[in-house]
């Protein structure tokens, strides 16, 4: 971090005086023990970098429980006048996860490139991405990149085919169960992993494959007269839509190679009666619907796909074949386009009765563009992966057909070499091509074959660096016969290493029967050990029994749940990274499921509500620990946990609207609930059109729940009062059991964030915006782009709303079933409940005038004065409450707003302790300890959705609150009630 100067204003507050660009000082209320400890962290230059922000008015603040956060830090608030200032996502919640820069990233042109030289070179070429609902890969574009040091623990991730990956512990990765963080997987849980590697990107050359001049010479050549002024149109048509002039450095070349290879092999160029030059392909619907996506890129119209049945009549000097079969086909109207792959090597008319050759251009293309034509043919005529007659393990010879007459029989010889050859340059070996010559009624017909090599090496070229283009099902197949492959290869070399072993250890004198005992894991039984001891064997070790069948592989790698073109693989080992100036690196891509696929894996807003009872510790103690279990149970937790509350997209949109009110208005609690939530558990404005399907799809089955990280649920008791009159007010009294629930908008409000943050980052250039990090990415809040977050946010807001209350009303019914009692005399009673993560539009006191600006409070809370209109009537002689969690070990508490908050803060106080120790370094400084039992030794039921939440949540991972709250309560910006400790908790 930059050395910042901080300048004292008083014992609890630190002024970072404007430089540069800020616009504002940066203000941090503190201690000086905890400013000490502040210095080594990066969260004071993040207050720094928000003062940079347009229209920032008065300073860029941080409460005592700043840490790191994504953009601005947690525990930072920030005002921005209406016309001049801005709206940043970063600055209400969001999170960031990273990879080492070795991993290579797959580019939806089938080449890759490590993820670093992406980030260095700036590229915004097209990734593979995945949409989860239908399991597709589609193409994303990048938008966001950076590189920066890690910031959490970096990881390398094994799997049992040997593919590996290094990530930083929070980067989620594809599972079964959804997106998983990496921190949260373990040895045996199975992950989507992508086989298909491509091949390295190489730069194209500037050269010009086709000219207007050339393109026009190519129609004289082939018969395809100018009149009038065909020509010209044709040329004006192709060169707006950047198809001409021609080079390889062209963006839309690559999409040009795998339709003109996939057409040359499933497709038909022919002359109508009027003259008029006609494109089809035939192929499956679904393949023929992404074919037609690519061509609307390249902004050429495809009429829709066709169906049809068809009867076949196929007569040889032997017999006559009748069949029928549906027949899918999909017409290219565009005249101009048709015959701009004419002038590229398309033959018009019967490909089996002319001599074509294979595209001469292609010669001097990089490999990656031989590889979209290879796949394009590859997807159209080559063989599926299959076994061969009567094996188990082995696969057969990929073939791929082409048929001619007779006279033309040598072209065809020639087309297939020239593919070989550059299939050669790829790893993909030839075994033959061979002519079969067929006699049919119509004359004679040779039938060229290309067999390709069936070793492994040449396999996993071919299935892993060519593939098959506009075909899914085959791309699908190649992706478990490849992993196969790798999966026998590793056998053998397991095999291999068994046997160096052996040897070394029968001369050693090692006996066979305890050599065999060393090599039990790995699947070696007693004949294995004693053919290397008592035979003179040589070569490659034989698999036998060691490996399943394909058959066996396939049904548990391919399930139907995984991604499409995609396996299961089961994680075998998960290392820690130690190298020194280890950089990690991110991508932002514009796709709704953001996503995409690194070394073959596919890796992609909270407040608090206090609930007090009629009932004291005493009554509840001998009933807690089937209490806690009950919660546990009626309370979903952990990362993706889905609740029994399941709405549909239509009434998930109600709730975005809605909030509490839908949540009450469905059996959730009641009216008097609402009275007690800021904005009565609704804020206005919210549009859920500004939401994104995505969104929808996550936020589904996710009410009711706590999900993971801090968000919990705290059973605990009133245990010290400082402030008698207001405890009265709120009606606490010592003894008094409380539930505290932390949680918020779930992976609704996540993915709101991150998609208005690839919004945020385009609307940087278009305003001419200029930021020292783009985590501040920000759009004016007059602007569309700022309305429209601001609309969206509301919707998570207002699901947040909801959520907590169906988790009180679902808390009232746990107590009473644990308790036996009514609910209505347990008595548990919304105290108040208060957002964290949140931007909003309120009035405030700024250099002697009262004005609107938008307040964002990043982990921190709203602290309203004595007397505000907008807190609840019960409480405005003593200000709004204030809810600070602590840690599960020790205290919470509860405190009031104050008017010197409304004058210093814009009405802001801390949210909780502040996080002091990473997930890694706290599961760390747990090692091997029993956590939970060390907090039972001290009466409190701990509950979590693993061992290792438990562990990431330790107290010792936590801040002392009440050096934070201290610090607040000094300060004048709110001030103590009364601390709460803990007798009972489920984590997520």
């Amino acid at each position: 971090m930059a050395e910042l100067r901080f300048v004292k204003i008083h014992d609890y507050l630190w002024e970072i005086p404007r430089t540069g660009g800020m616009r504002v000082p940066a203000r941090i209320y503190a201690s000086e023990k905890i400013l000490r400890e502040l210095k080594e962290d990066q969260a004071p230059q993040q207050a720094v970098n928000v003062a940079h922000l347009p229209g920032i008015v008065k300073y860029s603040l941080a409460m005592p429980d700043i840490h790191w956060g994504y953009g601005f830090p947690i525990g930072g608030v920030a005002a921005f006048d209406l016309d001049e200032g801005v709206i940043s996502p970063g600055g209400v919640g969001y999170d960031i996860n990273c990879l080492t820069g070795e991993a290579r990233v797959l580019h939806a042109h089938g080449y890759y490139r490590t993820i670093a030289e992406i980030v260095e070179a700036g590229t915004n070429d097209p990734l593979c991405s995945y949409r989860f609902a239908v399991r597709r890969p589609e193409s994303a574009r990048i938008i966001y990149r950076f590189g920066e040091t890690p910031r959490t623990r970096v990881w390398r991730v094994w799997t049992r085919s040997g593919d590996s990956v290094e990530a930083t512990e929070d980067h989620p990765f594809w599972t079964p169960q959804g997106m998983v963080p990496l921190r949260e997987l373990r040895p045996g849980d199975r992950v989507a992993f992508c086989p298909f590697e491509g091949v390295p990107y190489e730069v194209p050359s500037t050269e010009t494959i086709l000219s207007p001049e050339a393109f026009c010479e190519a129609l004289r050549q082939r018969g395809i007269p100018d009149r009038g002024q065909r020509y010209r149109q044709l040329v004006r048509y192709l060169t707006r839509r950047g198809l001409l002039p021609l080079r390889y450095d062209s963006p839309a070349l690559p999409l040009l190679c795998k339709l003109l290879g996939y057409l040359l092999g499933d497709g038909a160029c022919y002359r109508e009666r009027n003259g008029r030059i006609r494109l089809v392909a035939y192929g499956r619907a679904e393949d023929l619907e992404t074919m037609r996506r690519d061509l609307e890129a390249l902004g050429i119209r495809a009429a829709r796909v066709y169906r049809h049945r068809r009867r076949h009549r196929v007569q040889t000097v032997y017999r006559t074949y009748a069949f029928e079969r549906e027949e899918v086909s999909l017409h290219i109207t565009s005249r101009a386009f048709a015959l701009l792959l004419v002038a590229l090597g398309m033959p018009i008319g019967d490909r089996t009765a002319q001599d074509f050759e294979a595209p001469a251009w292609l010669e001097r293309a990089p490999r990656w563009q031989k590889r979209l034509f290879l796949a394009g043919l590859f997807g159209a005529e080559l063989s599926a992966p299959r076994l061969m007659s009567g094996h188990a393990r082995t696969f057969a010879a990929p073939v791929l057909t082409l048929t001619k007459r007779a006279p033309f029989a040598e072209s065809g010889r020639r087309f297939l070499e020239t593919l070989a050859r550059w299939a050669a340059t790829l790893g993909v070996r030839t075994q033959a091509i061979e002519a079969r010559r067929e006699l049919l009624a119509t004359g004679k017909r040779v039938r060229w074959q290309w067999r390709l090599a069936s070793d492994p090496a040449s396999l996993r070229a071919l299935w892993g660096r060519i593939g098959y283009e506009y075909n899914l099902r085959r791309q699908h197949e190649a992706a478990c016969a490849l992993q196969y492959v790798k999966y026998k290869e590793q056998v053998v070399r397991q095999r291999q290493e068994a046997v160096r072993l052996l040897r070394r250890w029968k001369t050693a004198g090692v006996s066979v029967g305890e050599a065999t005992g060393r090599l039990a894991d790995q699947g070696i039984n007693r004949r294995f050990v004693e053919r290397i001891y008592y035979e003179q064997r040589s070569g490659a070790p034989r698999i036998g029994d060691a490996v399943c069948s394909y058959a066996a592989f396939r049904r548990e790698r391919q399930d139907g749940r995984e991604p499409l073109g995609c396996v299961w693989e089961e994680i075998v080992r998960i290392e820690p990274v130690e190298r020194p100036d280890l950089r990690v690196y991110d991508l932002t891509v514009d796709h709704p499921d953001h996503n995409f696929v690194a070394n073959g894996f596919v890796v992609s807003n909270c407040g608090v509500r206090l609930l007090a009872s009629r009932l004291t510790y005493e009554e509840v103690e001998p009933h807690l620990e089937r209490l806690v279990e009950i919660l546990f149970r009626r309370v979903p937790t952990g990362v993706g946990a889905s609740g029994a509350l399941k709405v549909s997209k239509q009434e998930l949109r109600r709730v975005a609207v809605e909030g509490a009110h839908w949540a009450v208005r469905h059996g959730f609690g009641s009216e008097v609930d609402l009275e007690f939530i800021e904005e009565n558990g609704r804020i206005e404005g919210a549009d859920p059109a500004a939401v994104s399907e995505r969104a929808y799809e996550r936020g589904v089955d996710q009410l009711g729940t706590l999900g993971s990280g801090n968000h919990f649920l705290e059973v605990g008791y009133v245990a010290q009062i400082f402030d008698d009159e207001a405890a009265r007010v709120m009606g606490l009294f010592p003894g008094q059991v409380t539930v505290i629930i932390h949680t918020g908008s779930r992976g609704f409000g996540y993915q709101i964030c991150d998609d208005y943050l690839a919004v945020m980052d385009r609307a940087l250039a278009k305003y001419h915006i200029r930021l020292p990090d783009r985590q501040l990415a920000c759009a004016p809040l007059r602007s569309p782009e700022g309305q429209q977050y601001l609309a969206a946010m509301r919707c998570g807001i207002n699901f947040a709303f909801a959520n907590r209350q169906i988790i009180a009303h679902n808390t009232r019914k746990a107590f009473a079933e644990a308790l036996g009692m009514r609910e209505e005399d347990i008595g548990l009673r919304t105290v108040y409940e208060v957002a964290h993560n949140i931007a909003k539009i309120e009035e405030h006191t700024i250099d002697g005038e009262r004005r609107h600006v938008c307040v964002h409070r990043k982990g921190a809370t709203r602290a309203f004065p004595p007397g505000h209109p907008q807190i609840p009537a019960a409480y405005r002689s003593i200000g709004q409450p204030v809810l600070i969690p602590g840690d599960m070990g020790r205290y919470s508490y509860v405190l009031v707003g104050t008017e010197q908050a409304m004058q210093e803060t814009f009405g802001s106080t801390c949210h909780g302790a502040g996080r002091q120790l990473s997930r890694t370094k706290a599961k760390k400084v747990a090692g091997g300890r029993r956590v939970a039992d060390e907090l039972r030794a001290r009466g409190i039921i701990v509950r979590g959705a693993s061992i290792r939440t438990i562990n990431e949540e330790i107290p010792e991972a936590y801040k002392d609150v009440a050096e934070v709250v201290e610090v607040c309560h000094r300060a004048g910006i709110s001030r103590k009630v009364a601390q709460l400790r803990p007798i009972g908790c489920i984590k997520g």
